[in-house]
């Protein structure tokens, strides 16, 4: 059996999501313009449903925002992740292909390990959720 790739390490540095806010802008995840992205997204969100504190921290985060903090910080992070590469994570989740350690760096969001993805996802969250930015680290 091939090791599957587990979600909750691909969105663990979600923690700096955590403090995101409310996505509105849904083109990043549209199924039919980047199917990789939405099938992603939709395994995140699967995951969230069942353990929201298995994907990032949420005690900082009001309950009745969590939710809406989640898809933010979905959003920010995928904006920029090529659609194949979203497909490739997919594909590791769901057993049909072997980690790509390569692909780490879409979710290493720790200011002190990658400044500049740090930076982009942030820049992303506060474009698509400013309602919440005042909830960034």
């Amino acid at each position: 059996m091939k090791p599957r790739f587990s979600l909750a390490t691909c969105v663990l540095a979600l923690t700096l999501s955590a403090g995101l806010a409310t996505a509105q802008d849904f083109s990043v995840i549209d199924p039919a313009a980047t199917p990789g992205k939405a099938r992603f997204f939709a395994l995140a969100q699967e995951k969230f449903d069942e353990d929201p504190d298995a994907l990032f921290n949420t005690t900082r985060v009001e309950p009745g925002q969590r939710q809406a903090v989640f898809e933010c910080g979905m959003k920010a992070v995928l904006a920029d992740m090529p659609d194949q590469d979203a497909q490739r994570f997919v594909d590791m989740i769901e057993g049909r292909a072997e980690a790509d350690p390569a692909l780490a760096k879409w979710f290493q969001l720790e200011e002190s390990v990658n400044k500049p993805r740090h930076d982009q996802v942030a820049a992303r969250a506060r474009a698509i959720c400013p309602q919440l930015a005042h909830l960034m680290k």
